[in-house]
């Protein structure tokens, strides 16, 4: 008998693997079997038993696949998030049925090494179904029935992700109980088994099936992931001297998180009873579970990014329809569109016969018809001749030449042509191409109603999304990538330039932008973007959330320089916008990996950024603490080896919650008395908002740091670059990258929304990964970041009135990086400023119905004091908010 109940059947001869016996007859093994497998059930009569032996292979397999129980019940939860019924007939596959699936079904070779790689209830459903092998094993009639009913459309949409990446966190109480959540981010069906071990001891297992009030929203799943174990009795020898707990993933071994320090707390433990016994006792616990059978359908309207090609095909996406609201104003219906086509000093850029053929193929077709064309040619002698150019691009520009619709001139004098030319002086905006696209039919129309010439509220630039087209390899089609962007960050400016490769300008703007310059031609599309971020208005560049043109890109991955490349940074144009700010730095290109799960590879080659040493202003860096002795020396050794590198004043100042182990007191006392750290004590419930506050009061420094006694700096430089990138203009608060101990990714900045709150991006993943457009590892704006690490200048503090101690738990780092944002000032995510944070270390993590109550509560006060900032302006409307950021798309 299997973990989940399943026979084996000794008086029945084993069934022969598919290939040399697929007709023999079924068995009683193959019946029970085959309700496992499609069913996730036991048999449930004697006729049910019957009606599945003495069959062949094909009316087996048609019995499980034509019946309404299989299409409704298994199929619908495949292609949502709710959960499987085989969960509850066991967390995983066992072996027993493996051996048999193998044996007995007609699979590809393929499909059974795929088959060996997971024991998650949901791959092998997908993997089975989805393989060529099976599907040509069955009768005609089950296969034309299955094609008929949609079940291979409703599949063939879904993500099969075989690799596991589990993701979650860990928490003890001080009382005896170890208490979290744990997910393969692959595969949220699957049910994690993880093993426990005290002081290398084994103390027992545990099962990740729990709810967890909120976890669904932050992690794009059911939020059935969470786990309580309490030490056993006959460990607590161990657990009351102290010693390190470990939790491993039982499947792989993998330790899972970092290692905990457990010493019991007998009065903590005498408290969390009694709040165990009121909890079993409450009538709302009845709620918790009857909320947990809810099911969540975020999958079907949330397909992953590798989808994009198909859905775009179907035209399926939001992206994908004109811009909602954004009519061109009548002043601009007649206006002409001139195009400046920018050549590139490597490739051509928009000079490209290939791509310059594409693109005016797509103009003809342009729902705005006035357009023409400025062609900016270093090798041009004057205003009409074309010497520079290939004779492949002159012959495709000569229609318009003979039309009266081409000007062609050296990139030094579009300003004279701009001021003088009749038609170039006369129209109504510019769409500068550095790399020529195919427009969408209505681009020139949703450019123009983004930028609104000649109206009160015009902009200064218009840009949008758009996709690429990667050139098929291996005999594959090709795949359509989207460049999906944020609303306009002049940070994230510095890394790449992601306002274009196609982006409109109104004609003021760009004689700006060669005047900021003493009229020097940009160098190229980054230089000319980040002079036009320096001439516009606030608010007068605009982002359209809509892919108006595509690109196509050949790629060669026989070199690493080969892999897609989405978005390209200029060293020399950061520097000389530095070197305009009265700013000193050094930019470098670093060419920045991305694994986009079934796309692949992709790069991004962004800048970046070095600050030379300079006057470091005082800072002080805030600590709470309370009865966490180990993770406090740790954090505090780091501090002092940054103090060392620092090179300015540096004050340590430790806020020390009622410490009651003597571990904690002595350390305190010994740090106080030999290593110079500030003590603040403070009396009272836990309010980390009020209790940071007065520690800023008696703070001397200039620049505030506060950060948790569970971090512990990577690297003692990092507080060196979190001022100087305090120093950027506009900027008022700095977040760091944190990592857990495994050295995956804990926080690269919060994504807000009305949806979820806040939510932190790209936890859980690699921490050299780049994520989406090299996000994870790009300088750049954020709606808010983590209080765990945050550094803010005084002033700015002072003028929002600090941290607000009316949310003493949760949620009051965000509203503080809100706060700033209401101010003018800048919330950045910088991940050279890098440290280590063991979440949920210091302060458990709550479950049950209460739990729930707490957080929809904050989370209908954070809406209702907050609505107007929350709608994250970085995170762009074609993902989901109801999942992990940058991971899903939203219909």
């Amino acid at each position: 008998m299997g973990m989940d109940g399943g026979l084996k059947l000794v008086g029945n001869a084993a069934a022969p693997a598919q290939g040399r016996g697929t007709a023999a007859r079924t068995s009683l093994e193959d019946a029970f079997n085959g309700y496992r497998l499609f069913f996730g059930r036991q048999p449930a009569s004697v006729e049910e038993i019957t009606a599945a032996t003495g069959c062949t292979l094909g009316e087996f397999l048609g019995l499980y696949l034509m019946r309404k129980e299989f299409l409704n019940g298994v199929v619908a939860n495949l292609t949502g998030t709710a959960v499987l019924p085989h969960i509850v007939l066991a967390p995983a596959p066992d072996e027993a049925l493996r051996h048999w699936a193998l044996d007995r079904l007609p699979l590809s070779a393929a499909a059974r090494e795929r088959l060996a790689t997971s024991r998650s209830w949901r791959f092998w459903l997908l993997t089975i179904l989805r393989d060529d092998g099976f599907r040509a094993g069955l009768p005609a009639g089950v296969g034309d029935w299955l094609a008929g009913c949609g079940l291979e459309g409703r599949l063939a949409a879904l993500e099969l992700a075989p690799t596991r990446r589990l993701i979650g966190e860990l928490s003890h109480s001080g009382a005896g109980t170890v208490s979290g959540w744990c997910a393969n981010a692959s595969d949220f069906s699957e049910r994690i088994v993880l093993e426990l071990t005290l002081g290398g001891r084994f103390i027992g297992a545990a099962c990740c099936d729990r709810f967890v009030p909120g976890l669904g929203e932050r992690i794009g799943s059911g939020g059935e992931h969470g786990f309580s174990f309490d030490i056993p009795t006959a460990h607590a020898d161990l657990a009351a001297r102290g010693a390190m707990l470990r939790v491993c993933d039982a499947q792989s071994k993998a330790p899972f998180g970092s290692d905990l320090y457990v010493k019991s707390n007998l009065p903590a433990a005498l408290d969390e009873l009694g709040q165990m016994l009121a909890a079993i006792q409450s009538v709302k616990e009845t709620l918790a579970s009857l909320e947990r059978q809810l099911p969540h359908a975020l999958r079907n309207i949330s397909p992953p990014l590798s989808a994009y090609g198909s859905l775009k095909a179907q035209g399926l996406l939001a992206c994908h329809r004109p811009p909602a609201g954004q009519a061109i104003p009548a002043a601009a219906a007649d206006v002409t569109v001139n195009l400046i086509l920018w050549p590139h000093p490597v490739d051509g850029g928009a000079l490209a016969p290939a791509p310059l053929r594409r693109m005016l193929a797509s103009l003809a077709a342009q729902s705005h018809g006035r357009w023409m064309v400025t062609v900016l040619d270093d090798d041009d002698g004057g205003d009409s001749d074309g010497g520079g150019l290939g004779d492949e691009a002159r012959a495709l520009l000569r229609p318009l030449e003979d039309a009266g619709r081409l000007v062609v001139a050296a990139p030094a004098a579009l300003p004279r042509l701009l001021a003088g030319h009749p038609a170039l002086a006369a129209a109504g905006g510019h769409l500068l191409v550095g790399r020529a696209g195919i427009l969408r039919p209505d681009a020139l129309a949703a450019f123009l109603g983004a930028l609104e010439p000649g109206t009160a509220g015009r902009a200064a630039v218009a840009y949008s999304d758009h996709d690429v087209a990667i050139a098929g390899r291996g005999g594959k089609a090709a795949q359509l990538l989207p460049v999906f962007k944020p609303d306009f960050d002049p940070v994230m400016l510095l890394a790449y330039d992601y306002l274009g490769p196609i982006a409109m300008v109104a004609a003021d703007a760009l004689l700006k932008a060669f005047a900021v310059a003493d009229g020097v031609p940009p160098s190229g599309m980054h230089d000319l973007m980040l002079r036009l971020a320096d001439c516009a208005a606030s608010g007068g560049i605009r982002h359209i959330a809509s892919v108006l043109y595509g690109l196509e890109q050949a790629v060669d991955l026989r070199d690493p320089a080969g892999l897609p490349r989405l978005l390209a940074g200029e060293p020399a144009a950061v520097e000389a916008w530095a070197g305009r700010r009265g700013l000193e730095l050094r930019a470098r290109r670093a060419p920045l990996v991305s694994e986009d799960g079934e796309a692949g590879q992709t790069l991004v080659e962004a800048c970046d950024i070095e600050f030379p040493a300079a006057d470091l202003p005082p800072v002080s860096i805030i600590v709470p603490t309370r009865n966490s002795p180990v993770l406090l020396r740790n954090c505090l050794d780091s501090l002092l080896r940054t103090r060392q590198a620092y090179g300015g004043p540096l004050q340590i100042l430790v806020i020390d919650h009622e410490n009651e182990d003597p571990d904690s007191v002595g350390l305190i006392a010994a740090m106080r008395a030999q290593r110079g750290v500030d003590v603040m004590p403070y009396r009272g419930p836990f309010n980390w908002a009020l209790m940071n506050n007065l520690a800023a009061a008696q703070a001397s420094g200039e620049v505030l740091v506060f950060l948790n006694d569970d971090a512990m700096a990577a690297d003692p430089r990092w507080l060196a670059r979190a001022v100087a990138t305090l120093r950027l203009p506009e900027v008022g608060v700095v977040g760091a990258r944190l990592l857990y101990g495994d050295g995956s990714i804990q926080h690269a900045g919060v994504v807000t929304s009305q949806e979820q709150g806040a939510v932190h991006e790209a936890i859980g993943v690699r921490g050299d990964e780049g994520g989406y457009l090299g996000r994870n590892l790009v300088l750049r704006s954020a709606a808010a970041v983590t209080g765990a690490c945050l550094i803010t200048h005084r002033a700015v503090f002072e003028e929002v009135g600090g941290f607000d101690a009316g949310w003493p738990v949760n949620w009051n780092d965000i509203t503080y990086c809100l706060a700033a944002r209401k101010a003018g000032r800048r919330v950045v995510y910088d991940p050279a400023v890098c440290l280590y944070h063991h979440e949920s270390k210091t302060r458990g993590y709550l479950f049950g119905q209460a739990a729930h109550d707490v957080h929809q509560n904050d989370l209908n006060r954070l809406r209702a004091d907050w609505s107007e900032y929350l709608e994250d302006p970085f995170h762009n409307p074609a993902f989901n908010r109801i999942a992990l950021p940058f991971v899903r798309m939203t219909l």
